[in-house]
């Protein structure tokens, strides 16, 4: 993931009203708060925050913000805390970004990407079952990665990878390092099944039961002919 550029512009008004008019001119009403500085009510462009929005991987995104599109040295991090959208329409009615301080690591969900060609699965006689597609990592702002790699190059057939045996170059996972992040299964080999003996006792029955029937109608006619 990363950290995403996002411009943002000051908003001088609030209310409902101004909130309106500001999504009617293609602008998404939002706020910035943090610890060291006051809340700051702002608007960022809605084309482009819904294009980053779907580009986004992971359940946290960390912003690089610049006032009016000016890129500066010393711009705010921030990290998208709500999104708050129109349950109709999904139109997106208010953002929340709360600004994170320069150097104090953050916790964050980055996505896991398996990687490597595994014989086992190339050749048919297994497949990857995937158990987590992201884990959180602890680590600063600017160090945060797009993603982290599963290489299943070496796994052989019914090997797992927990999470304990990720690798990342910066910051420390902060999932439990015991949880499964995915293993090689064996397909999975359909029986038919066989009937139940209940299903062929009932046949049973019901011949014993025809042959009765026949063996009365015999004897009832030997009777008669007598």
């Amino acid at each position: 993931m990363g950290l995403i550029s996002l411009d943002f512009f000051n908003r001088s008004t609030t209310g409902k009203n101004a909130n309106r008019r500001a999504r009617a001119a293609g602008r998404i009403p939002a706020v910035i708060y943090g610890t060291h500085r006051e809340t700051a009510n702002i608007e960022l462009d809605q084309k482009g925050f819904v294009k980053i929005l779907k580009g986004i991987t992971g359940s946290g995104a960390i912003f690089q913000i610049h006032q009016d599109g000016e890129i500066g040295e010393d711009d705010p991090i921030a990290l998208l805390k709500e999104v708050q959208s129109n349950p109709v329409n999904d139109e997106i009615l208010h953002v929340d970004l709360m600004e994170i301080p320069r150097g104090v690591p953050v916790t964050v969900a980055v996505s896991l990407v398996v990687v490597g060609s595994n014989n086992a699965v190339k050749t048919g006689e297994g497949s990857v079952a995937q158990s987590l597609t992201e884990v959180e990592l602890s680590c600063r702002p600017s160090q945060l990665p797009d993603f982290i790699e599963v290489d299943i190059t070496d796994l052989e057939l019914n090997d797992k990878i927990f999470v304990r045996d990720l690798k990342t170059e910066v910051g420390e996972f902060v999932t439990d390092p015991e949880t499964l992040v995915l293993n090689i299964k064996p397909p999975v080999i359909l029986v038919e099944e066989e009937p139940e003996e209940g299903e062929e006792g009932v046949e049973g029955e019901e011949g014993a039961e025809g042959e009765s029937a026949e063996g009365d109608s015999g004897d009832s006619t030997e009777k008669s002919g007598e």
